[in-house]
């Protein structure tokens, strides 16, 4: 990419700077403003979504960095928040198989497609989110009945 020979101290410093113009740019945004659309790389999107749309940038780029941090790092409002999304992108897509996400522990479950029949993974929620986009091959997820996990399709 753009930059990223450059000294680290030099992205750090373009990182902070960016990160600051962004919490000016949010503080400065009238009420008003906020239920606009705006136009994203991914199409028209709320206003109100860029602040969730930010924050969904750097933590899952942050595991992309292989520096120690991993998706059950995630805060646990974030996964789950993740995990929805994620699904609900995914649901009605042709190229992404039935299953049934299961959270370790509880009775909730998120369904892609017919679950009649369908492979019920389980596991938490941040590593359920991080194998759905790709940032985890799901080592740590069961599959019942026993098999291999489901191929979900590749995210954005």
């Amino acid at each position: 990419a753009a930059g990223s020979a450059r000294p680290p101290a030099a992205q750090l410093d373009d990182l902070r700077r960016s990160a600051e113009r962004f919490t000016e740019a949010v503080a400065a945004m009238p009420v008003g403003a906020w239920s606009a659309t705006v136009e994203t790389h991914r199409g028209p999107w709320p206003a109100a979504m860029l602040v969730w749309g930010r924050l969904r940038e750097v933590e899952v780029h942050h595991v992309d960095l292989a520096v120690g941090y991993r998706p059950a790092d995630w805060p646990p409002a974030f996964a789950q928040h993740l995990l929805h999304e994620v699904v609900s992108n995914l649901t009605g897509r042709a190229d992404t198989p039935a299953m049934v996400l299961r959270f370790d522990g509880t009775r909730h479950a998120l369904v892609i497609g017919e679950p009649e029949g369908a492979p019920v993974v389980t596991g938490p929620p941040a590593e359920l989110a991080a194998w759905l986009i790709g940032r985890s091959r799901g080592d740590t997820l069961a599959v019942t009945p026993d098999g291999p996990l489901p191929t979900p399709p590749e995210w954005v």
